[in-house]
């Protein structure tokens, strides 16, 4: 019996336009009535996960930042911070490559040392602080996100291989990459879920599509790529789903949790 489905958000459960099905929110309801977990695990961050759901049940956990920050019900079961000093590292390799295609998300507020991204944040809604040197804020950073052209992210890669042993580093979209703290990826938040929660690796249902969703495939006996998923995940998923826009998340919860008949 399954009894936690955890989906990534954009290109799984979001469709290309950014949004949920309207489904979504009846499946909601008989999965509470089974007393089947929901969690939302995306490299968003916290408030931009909360905007997404703002209409809807408030039984979800909202894992952001790649399951770093994890809220339920507004109580905190999770938060996992890049050390201070890795910060340091991190913004040194930044204003030499992409500094102004680069935030740095607090539990709370997002920051950039360039008035770029506060102007493309409109367009998502998202409230970006300018600072001058991210080093010297009064906050703690969870999660750091570069985007950009596939230039300036191919070069940004590079520049950050030589912490690849300090820090997680992965694409986290077409055109953008995530930076978190060593081992702070989705598979940990999962883990985290199940254990708090007595939930076991075959009760367990995931969703994902791209690299930042790798991890987490190894976390669920019912892990579940979506057809539009890049290849190196549907290696690692045991099954498959339709793609985002064909509602691939709900049908696959309805046929495998609440055995009801898929939608033709």
């Amino acid at each position: 019996m399954i009894k936690l489905i955890a989906s990534d958000m954009d290109g799984t459960l979001l469709d290309s336009n950014k949004n949920i099905n309207p489904e979504f929110n009846q499946i909601l309801a008989d999965l509470k009535y089974k007393n089947i977990i929901f969690a939302a695990v995306s490299g968003r961050d916290i408030v931009s996960l909360k905007n997404v759901f703002k209409d809807i049940d408030e039984d979800i956990i909202l894992a952001s930042n790649n399951g770093n920050l994890i809220v339920y019900k507004d109580e905190v079961l999770f938060e996992n911070y890049i050390e201070k000093e890795k910060i340091a590292k991190i913004a040194q390799i930044v204003r030499k490559n992409s500094r102004r295609f680069t935030m740095y998300c607090g539990k709370d507020t997002m920051y950039s040392e360039s008035i770029i991204p506060v102007i493309i944040g409109i367009k998502y809604k998202l409230k970006i602080k300018v600072v001058k040197d991210i080093t010297k804020i009064d906050d703690k950073i969870i999660k750091v996100t570069t985007f950009g052209k596939e230039k300036v992210i191919n070069k940004s890669l590079e520049a950050f291989k030589g912490l690849k042993d300090e820090l997680m580093i992965t694409p986290s979209g077409k055109a953008c990459f995530d930076i978190c703290r060593l081992g702070g990826d989705k598979k940990q938040a999962i883990e985290i879920l199940q254990e708090k929660f007595d939930i076991k690796y075959d009760e367990t249902m995931v969703f994902g599509d791209h690299m930042n969703d790798l991890e987490m495939m190894e976390s669920a006996f019912y892990s579940y790529a979506m057809e539009n998923a890049k290849e190196e995940v549907k290696d690692k998923a045991r099954f498959v789903a339709k793609t985002n826009d064909e509602n691939g998340v709900i049908e696959a919860i309805k046929e495998v949790a609440l055995k009801k008949e898929a939608t033709i």
